[in-house]
């Protein structure tokens, strides 16, 4: 996007957060969480998402602006409390202060959330604040329904393909999908024309979180995914399809006993590298990755608006997300 709406999102976000009347020492939480995990430099990534999706309706994206902004602060506090389940991502601020400190942080952002869509209470007579309230509403029973099956998943010795395309579907489809239905809600959409952006939103999640599966499962150094019983794509994929003695040793890596991280160490990373590539999991995630990329760019040629408003939309799947 560009610098100029950058500062106007910081602007709007602050006077939020001064409206709140917040300690000195969470608002240096909130300001420090904020775009703390953005890896490309791009900011503010959710609001930008709601944005090109109101853009995409109707030409303009200044009706989103408070709803973008309320996803925006949903997005973190749901990131947040996804960290904490998963004991992972270290380096970001919200996991070097106490856990609880860390969970009044989420539960003060989605209240904060709240306030950006009460911004929305003067317009058409409150029904498009009540029906963006009512989108992330949703969007957090859904997630967070995704966020306790994920839990139980780690629990179980074997799940299905199925199971696990179901579990992204409600864990990160929900919240993408949620960006884009405020979007398109915001921007003045028909009712088709809504679910059909809905849909896209969820196939740009599940497409993220395969990507975000793929990149994690063998990076050792940073991500905690396999130690932690994480059941990712190529976790749930060897599952599935390896059999006799490899299929014991995997099993056998995958319950070890005691201080785990310490005990995975070289020897067992490299085989389970070994095992990833060798048996396919790394060539299946990138299949099902381009799948869900393609169902992406299916669904933004079918919707009925000028190709010229599809641009962003567009490069936003090309880029991957």
């Amino acid at each position: 996007m560009n610098v100029q709406m950058d500062q106007v999102i910081s602007s709007k976000i602050a006077g939020i957060l001064r409206k709140a009347q917040l300690s000195p020492e969470m608002l240096r939480m909130i300001n420090d969480s904020l775009n703390a995990d953005c890896k490309t430099g791009e900011l503010y990534k959710w609001t930008y998402l709601t944005l090109i999706n109101c853009e995409c309706v109707c030409g303009s994206s200044e009706l989103a602006l408070p709803g973008a902004i309320a996803m925006e602060l949903s997005a973190l506090a749901a990131d947040i409390y996804d960290d904490i389940q998963d004991q992972d991502n270290d380096d970001l601020p919200w996991r070097q202060i106490p856990t609880a400190n860390a969970l009044n942080l989420a539960i003060c952002l989605s209240n904060l959330s709240n306030k950006a869509v009460s911004m929305l209470l003067d317009d058409r007579e409150g029904r498009v604040y009540r029906e963006v309230s009512q989108i992330l509403s949703h969007m957090w029973i859904v997630a967070s329904d995704g966020q306790f099956q994920e839990v139980l998943f780690d629990t179980r010795e074997q799940i299905s393909l199925d199971q696990y395309f179901e579990l992204i579907k409600r864990k990160s489809g929900s919240l993408t999908a949620s960006a884009c239905k405020i979007g398109a809600t915001l921007g003045g959409a028909s009712e088709s024309l809504v679910l059909q952006l809905e849909d896209f939103g969820t196939n740009l999640g599940i497409m993220s979180q395969i990507r975000n599966d793929l990149n994690d499962f063998l990076n050792f150094e940073k991500k905690k995914d396999f130690v932690n019983n994480k059941k990712t794509l190529p976790y749930v994929y060897l599952l599935n399809i390896l059999n006799g003695k490899k299929v014991e040793k995997f099993k056998e890596l995958s319950q070890m006993k005691g201080n785990r991280s310490e005990r995975f160490g070289k020897e067992e990373q490299r085989f389970l590298k070994e095992l990833a590539i060798g048996e396919g999991a790394i060539h299946y995630c990138r299949v099902m990755y381009e799948l869900s990329k393609e169902k992406s760019m299916e669904i933004l040629r079918e919707i009925p608006v000028p190709e010229k408003r599809k641009e962003k939309m567009i490069k936003l799947v090309k880029e991957g997300v």
